[in-house]
């Protein structure tokens, strides 16, 4: 299928509470009910866009902004876009041995987006979000990828920002992305469930603005949805490796997005299939154990402390794991989780495949992919999948950059003992 945009007017867009049902415009960033403070999800009605019949090969030239009427900004002059989306399709079938003659299928976001994982298509709708209503001074916490992606795009639209990570995580900021003398950089020596409401503190106590819309993040990713309807339409599980699920979250609000519209049935939604290192796996675990919700209490305490790939390690499990588990339910999914050694193990066959077509990714900086491929490995021997199952993986693994020496952090902080008042002064005397 091929999809041809109509005027946005075509489009009624607005936020909802699902909770209480409460409207709100949706061009407002906020991020939750002012009545219940109860989540706030995107809604879409009206007539569709048209989607006309095509070839299953079909690409999805033109980015994730083809989309744009479907997705939460006003006007075209608002976006900050670097070409990210509309990443292609390969098919490795000397791995459908290793998955029990299902067909796996990669979607290439690692190796063409423009900081190298799929968390670019968050960063350029919610710095186009800030920048259609002009706000600065941006403050973001990540283990690595969505805070690197937001500063480089912020960044090349010129706004201020403050960026927290820990910093075991800082071998995964190279010096590739776009940083400006107000784009900041802090390493923080703790733990990543301790940076988050340090960031938060830091930003209330400097009068910044605190970047932490969820709905909106997660309307980044229904674009990989309208992307699956046009380029594999006949996709039968969606699959990837998850921190916290925002992405196949995503993927499911897509596709409810075309059922809504009249443009799919609820019986072509793929299977949506999420894998997790058994270091991070708090999301897996609730889930075998038929758990509703998650609260702090099952976080973990404390986290080993070299972690196969940091970037899985995060906070917000609590507050997506009921939305995660309703999106495996309602699509029939699957969630899973291995161990470090064994994707390390069954990932040499899949970095064999990718090398032998020339695509290079930075396996030493992002194992994600790795980690996803090994647990679609475990759920075929477990007799998951059928011959001939057509298996889509979002490729999030770090793209090859020409540039790999790492950029130094302007502030290394403890929350314990550094006020935040005095590290924005700080930084503001280090850029001075």
């Amino acid at each position: 299928m091929t999809y041809s945009s109509k005027p946005a007017s075509s489009l009624t867009r607005r936020l909802e509470c699902v909770r209480c049902g409460a409207s709100y415009p949706y061009l407002q960033m906020t991020t939750s009910c002012a009545s219940c403070e109860g989540k706030l999800r995107y809604s879409l009605e009206g007539a569709a866009p048209a989607w006309n019949g095509g070839s299953s090969h079909a690409d999805a030239a033109g980015g994730m902004w083809k989309y744009l009427e479907l997705l939460p900004l006003g006007h075209r002059d608002q976006i900050v876009s670097m070409h990210e989306g509309g990443s292609e399709i390969v098919e490795l079938p000397e791995l459908a041995d290793a998955l029990r003659g299902a067909r796996l299928f990669l979607k290439m976001d690692g190796s063409q987006n423009p900081t190298g994982t799929f968390k670019d298509r968050e960063a350029s709708l919610i710095i186009s979000r800030c920048k259609a209503l002009g706000l600065d001074r941006l403050v973001f916490y990540s283990t690595g990828n969505t805070g690197r992606a937001y500063m480089h795009y912020a960044a090349s639209a010129g706004l201020t920002t403050y960026l927290f990570v820990p910093a075991e995580c800082l071998y995964k900021q190279t010096a590739s992305i776009i940083k400006g003398p107000n784009n900041h950089l802090v390493a923080v020596e703790a733990e990543y469930p301790r940076i988050a409401p340090y960031a938060k503190r830091f930003a209330a106590a400097n009068g910044l603005t605190l970047v932490a819309p969820l709905h909106e993040r997660t309307e980044a990713y229904t674009t990989l949805a309208y992307e699956q309807v046009e380029q594999m339409p006949d996709c039968q599980f969606f699959a990837q490796t998850i921190a916290s699920g925002m992405g196949p979250i995503g993927f499911l609000r897509g596709h409810q997005h075309l059922v809504r519209l009249g443009i799919r049935t609820a019986s072509q939604i793929p299977r949506i299939v999420c894998v997790q290192s058994s270091e991070t796996n708090v999301m897996s675990r609730a889930y075998q154990a038929n758990k509703e919700v998650l609260t702090d209490a099952d976080m973990p305490a404390t986290w080993p402390d070299r972690l196969y790939e940091p970037t899985l390690n995060s906070t917000n499990p609590v507050n997506n794991y009921p939305e995660l588990a309703d999106c495996l339910r309602s699509s029939n999914g699957l969630l899973t989780d291995v161990e470090p050694a064994f994707a390390a193990a069954e990932g040499a066959a899949l970095i064999r495949a990718l090398s032998g077509r020339g695509i290079e990714l930075q396996f030493d900086i992002e194992k994600s992919m790795l980690i996803g491929y090994a647990g679609l490995v475990r759920l075929a021997t477990e007799g998951r999948f059928q011959s001939g199952d057509r298996i889509l993986l979002l490729a999030t693994g770090r793209g090859v950059s020409a540039r790999r020496e790492l950029m130094p952090p302007d502030l290394r902080i403890r929350p314990s003992v550094d006020d935040p008042v005095d590290v924005h002064a700080r930084l503001a005397l280090a850029r001075a």
